[in-house]
C-alpha cells in the first residue's frame, strides 16, 4: 500500500489536507468521486466534516516515504 495525501481546496484560499493509505492514485480518485460527504480527523487530532459541493480543486500526491 502506499500513501498519498489529497488537498481539497476551498473558497478564499483555505485548504485541509489527508492523508490516505491506497493501492494506487486512481483508486484513491476513484474513491472521491463516490463520496458525498467527506470526514476524517487529522494528525493533529482535528475532525473535519465537509461536503464535497463546496470543494473547489481536488489534488492527490504520493508521499515519499523517507529511508529507514
Amino acid at each position: 500500500m502506499n500513501k498519498y495525501k489529497i488537498n481539497y481546496y476551498f473558497d478564499h484560499g483555505f485548504v485541509v489536507s489527508q492523508i490516505v493509505e491506497s493501492d494506487s492514485r486512481e483508486s484513491v480518485i476513484k474513491g472521491l468521486i463516490q463520496e458525498g460527504m467527506i470526514d476524517f480527523t487529522d494528525a493533529d487530532n482535528i475532525y473535519h466534516l465537509f461536503n464535497m459541493k463546496d470543494i473547489k480543486l481536488i489534488n492527490v500526491m504520493e508521499v515519499e516515504l523517507e529511508p529507514a
